[in-house]
């Protein structure tokens, strides 16, 4: 399930610190398979800021398709800058039983929870419907965390801007399962990278705005 978190509210009684990715990076280093279950990184997002500029490094579109870029791996955890060009979107996906954190850097992005009717028998058809109404979550306002006990999904640019995301894996996700809504079954897939760390963006966010 994807649960939007006010961290204006959650960090009213903090006094929030700006921090640099690398601080970010070495927080998340030295966490464990442990700790990731707990609240520790709900607590540092609730009392940390990053200037969006830290991840433009990162940051590059796909014309075809959403971008994945990868920020920082270890066995514990997986950091990507996700780019969304207008009307691009994924596929109704889970995350392999993966918690995950997400932030908003530019635009929006609307979210959709799905349940199956029915058990979902792998090969086999069955149909899924939306749970609640579709959220849209916006740059500067909440952080989104998935608890993909149940976390179908799906998210999508459904402005006329680019946007840019920063998700947080508490383990990486090699693959995971998408729905495909004609055939109406599950199959798994191999998931890629679009750039490694280290790459400079082009363009500058001003051209994007």
């Amino acid at each position: 399930m994807i649960v939007f978190l006010n961290l204006a509210v959650i960090s009213f009684c903090y006094l929030m610190k700006q921090t640099s990715l690398n601080e970010f990076l070495e927080f998340l280093n030295k966490q464990t398979a442990k700790s990731f279950k707990t609240n520790a990184v709900h607590n540092y997002l609730a009392t940390h800021a990053i200037d969006h500029e830290e991840f433009l490094p990162y940051t590059f579109f796909r014309e075809e398709t959403y971008g994945r870029n990868l920020v920082a791996k270890n066995e514990f955890f997986e950091l990507l800058v996700l780019t969304w060009l207008p009307e691009q979107r994924t596929a109704i996906h889970d995350h392999a039983d993966q918690r995950c954190w997400m932030l908003m850097e530019l635009g929006s992005l609307t979210f959709k929870n799905y349940e199956a009717v029915g058990p979902i028998t792998e090969g086999k058809q069955f149909s899924l419907t939306p749970t609640g109404k579709a959220e849209t979550l916006k740059a500067g306002t909440n952080t989104v965390y998935i608890d993909d006990g149940i976390g179908l999904h799906s998210i999508a640019n459904a402005s006329r801007k680019p946007a840019i995301s920063v998700h947080l894996y508490a383990s990486p996700i090699p693959r995971c399962r998408i729905y495909n809504e004609s055939l109406k079954n599950f199959s798994w897939v191999d998931l890629e990278y679009f750039t490694f760390s280290g790459n400079t963006w082009t363009e500058t966010i001003q051209q994007l705005q």
